[in-house]
Formats: structure tokens, sequence, C-alpha cells
């Protein structure tokens, strides 16, 4: 097995729950297929939450938010005393975020209504 064999299951194993987890929440969906259609751009978390948030529950995307940062999806720069999020720049976790702008909210639905 070649190391980059190693690193690919390393990351499958580590990404298919994580995903998983996050697509279950629509907080944190709304947020990755945010990040995907601005991948980047950065924002600061009042800008999210009025992109996102519909229902304004800041809440609730207040902790998607801190959620997919805690997993590095997100990332956080500070300027000038405000913190602005961005897609993070790891390639795996960034083309998975980006292929995942391909599907509609009624394809989430599917892949939901199955796991």
């Amino acid at each position: 097995m070649t190391a980059s064999g190693v690193t690919k299951n390393d990351n499958r194993s580590y990404i298919e729950p994580m995903m998983r987890k996050f697509v279950k929440n629509n907080s944190c969906l709304g947020l990755l297929r945010f990040f995907a259609a601005h991948p980047n751009g950065r924002f600061s978390k009042l800008a999210i939450i009025h992109a996102i948030d519909e229902e304004c529950n800041r809440l609730e995307m207040d902790r998607a938010l801190e959620e997919m940062v805690e997993e590095k999806i997100i990332d956080i720069t500070r300027d000038n005393g405000n913190n602005f999020y961005m897609l993070t720049k790891e390639e795996v976790l960034r083309r998975l975020v980006l292929n995942m702008a391909l599907f509609e909210w009624r394809d989430w639905q599917l892949v939901l209504a199955h796991n």
C-alpha cells in the first residue's frame, strides 16, 4: 500500500461521518451551501446569519458555525478586532464542500431520507 493510499483512506474515514453529521443539520447544510457558493469570500458572522437564516434563529446558526470551525471546514481570520469566516484552504475539505454545491435542496432531502 502506498503512502497516498493510507492518507486517502484516513481522510475518508474522518470526513464521511463528519459530513453526514453536518448534512443532517439544516443550519450546517445552509452554511456548507453558502460557502460553496462563495468559496473565496470572507464574511462576518452577522452577514452570514442574515444571508442564510430566513427565520433568524441566530443561536442555532451560531452553534453550526462553531461546529464547522472546530472541524476546520471554516477558518476564522481577525481584522481590526473583527472575526471573519471563510472556507478552509485545506484541499480535501474544500473540494468536498465545493462538490456539495452541485446538489440542490431536493437532492439533499433524498440523501437525508436514505440515512
